[in-house]
């Protein structure tokens, strides 16, 4: 083979060596880098860890969710009778019960029960009719909630008081679901108090109760005549009569 020959063949082997190493750099370069133009998901990017606050605000009563919360006390260990006793009662759509202790040393339990009424029940009758239940000790007290809807704040301030950190919190709907009292009605202005879990900007959990009905508790103008014979108004439900802790009907 003469020199010419040689010289050329070298020249495009090199040639195709070096093309080759261009390409598998490049290959290399694509292959490690994020595609597109966002290296972002490259680093690391914290967690919000979630935190529990609680929160005051003042709402308006919007709307029954033809739903209740109660407590009764009860001897019989028996759930599920009680649940069967309760779906009987006319009104009464579904029951979601559990017992709980007000001491481990207490022969009694407590009945805590989400009860689903069918629509346009009366709430106060169907109650009445649960107290009658033979297995509840009404003497032994109880303790009964609505669920409603109320308006929800532009912002609240959220307060950790473990912690000492407060938070202003904004709200993305226009309702919020809350406990509030068997006499509350569609438009009382009420106090709202309660508890929420928060990850970022993220509602983990929330669990809101009426304090105070600012309407019924009004305070009445003095300089307004009275009729001293007309009868004191009874309220549906007397929650002084609870016996159990409130907490544990929120």
């Amino acid at each position: 083979m003469d020199s010419k020959k040689t010289v050329r063949i070298v020249g495009i082997i090199v040639a195709v060596v070096m093309a080759l190493s261009m390409i598998s750099f490049a290959l290399i370069y694509v292959d490690r880098q994020p595609t597109g133009t966002d290296t972002t998901n490259t680093l690391p990017v914290a967690t919000d860890k979630p935190f529990n606050y609680t929160l005051s605000f003042e709402a308006t009563a919007l709307k029954d969710a033809g739903a209740i919360k109660i407590a009764l006390m009860t001897s019989n260990s028996n759930k599920a009778l009680i649940d069967l006793a309760i779906s009987k009662i006319e009104g009464v759509s579904k029951v979601t019960s559990q017992f709980k202790k007000n001491s481990l040393d207490s022969n009694d339990w407590v009945y805590l029960a989400d009860i689903t009424l069918k629509k346009n029940t009366d709430i106060v009758s169907t109650i009445t009719k649960m107290l009658d239940v033979n297995y509840f000790n009404a003497a032994g007290g109880f303790d009964a909630r609505k669920q409603i809807t109320v308006s929800a704040p532009s912002w609240v301030m959220l307060k950790n008081t473990d912690l000492n950190i407060d938070r202003n919190f904004s709200f993305t709907t226009t309702t919020l679901p809350a406990l509030a009292s068997i006499g509350t009605t569609t438009g009382d202005k009420l106090q709202i108090d309660g508890t929420i879990t928060v990850q970022g900007s993220a509602i983990n959990a929330l669990s809101l109760y009426e304090t105070v009905n600012l309407t019924q508790k009004a305070p009445q103008d003095l300089n307004k005549p009275t009729d001293a014979n007309t009868p004191a108004s009874t309220p549906p439900l007397n929650d002084s009569n609870t016996s159990t802790d409130n907490n544990s009907t929120k």
